[in-house]
């Protein structure tokens, strides 16, 4: 059994505050056994609270050596999104020596997915367009697991290591090449869970605009993350491109193939009528037979980056700025015309 030293939490102090006995509270922490959810997360709450660190005992050994492993935690799986995250993430981890394990974050609220990343001593877990409660982070804190989000989908103030891309600039560049296109009419195009990047994005299109074209009037619309035009939208886009050549701009290419099929079903024709820019560069970029322009996120150099920041940190190296972004680029397609 383990005993405390000054200003050290012991396993005796974590099990008291816990609820449980001592052996319950080593074997959750040492993972070893099959306990409920509450006892597990009553454990490891506690572990986290009091500071307590398996990682040495009391004698000075490091029973448990760095698991080499770098958790992947995503809100879902399938995509073009996901699946660049999980290949850039996995080439570089692999290229550092590193395992890595893909854990999907559940809607259940009862789910402990991050007191499974605790108890395993990960050396590290990056985070995938997901953003943490305060105790979740407190947890990770607690047990020394170096965190880093990768594009998460708010605003966070909690000092974490965060990699995202050039989203503003971005929205930016999409505006002053429709107006370099002649497009004399303008809209934004977003999905109604309104995330930090797509605020950017959003941001970067008015202000590119307010410099191209000063005066120029940008329309919000809305658009589902399923990719389906609701019929207001639709009409509201035919209206707007029967005054004018109208240029779109998508948060994201799913939702601006989206928008192009439905003008051209509606029997607009693009780019001629409408053009559509979008975000990601999807690989999947025909929409009709015509070749989409898009922002290009560097999704796999970035979820490298955020790896690489995961191995920096576990090595206590200082990470300077803690907001990390990869620029974007516009990639010009059929769907606006020629460059």
């Amino acid at each position: 059994m383990e005993s405390g030293m000054p200003g050290r939490a012991s396993l005796r102090d974590v099990a008291a505050a816990a609820g449980v006995s001592a052996a319950t509270a080593s074997r959750v922490l040492s993972r070893t056994g099959d306990f409920s959810p509450a006892t597990r997360t009553a454990v490891l709450e506690a572990a986290a609270r009091l500071g307590y660190d398996r990682s040495s005992t009391a004698r000075g050994r490091r029973p448990h050596p760095d698991p080499q492993l770098i958790e992947l935690v995503v809100g879902g799986l399938g995509g073009g999104w996901t699946s660049q995250v999980v290949q850039g993430a996995h080439e570089r981890a692999f290229d550092l020596g590193y395992d890595l394990v893909l854990t999907r974050e559940r809607d259940d609220p009862t789910d402990d997915w991050p007191m499974r990343i605790a108890a395993r001593r990960s050396s590290g877990v990056v985070l995938a367009l997901i953003t943490p409660t305060r105790r979740q982070l407190e947890l990770f804190a607690g047990f020394a697991v170096p965190t880093v989000l990768l594009d998460p989908q708010a605003r966070t103030d909690l000092g974490l290591v965060t990699v995202g891309a050039t989203n503003r600039a971005g929205g930016a560049d999409a505006a002053r090449h429709l107006v370099a296109q002649g497009y004399e009419r303008f809209a934004f195009a977003s999905g109604r869970l309104r995330y930090r990047f797509g605020r950017e994005r959003e941001r970067g299109f008015r202000e590119g605009l307010a410099e191209a074209l000063p005066g120029a009037v940008v329309e919000a619309v809305e658009a589902d993350w399923s990719h389906e035009v609701p019929r207001a939208t639709r009409d509201r886009l035919l209206e707007l491109s029967a005054e004018g050549r109208l240029g779109v701009f998508a948060f994201n290419d799913g939702v601006a193939r989206a928008i192009a099929a439905a003008v051209t079903d509606a029997g607009r024709r693009v780019p001629d009528d409408v053009g559509v820019v979008g975000f990601d560069d999807d690989p999947i970029q025909r929409v009709r037979g015509i070749p989409l322009t898009t922002v290009r996120q560097p999704i796999r150099e970035m979820a490298a980056r955020a790896v690489e920041l995961v191995d920096g940190l576990r090595r206590g190296e200082a990470v300077m700025p803690r907001q990390v972004e990869l620029p974007t680029e516009l990639i010009v397609r059929g769907s606006t015309g020629s460059v």
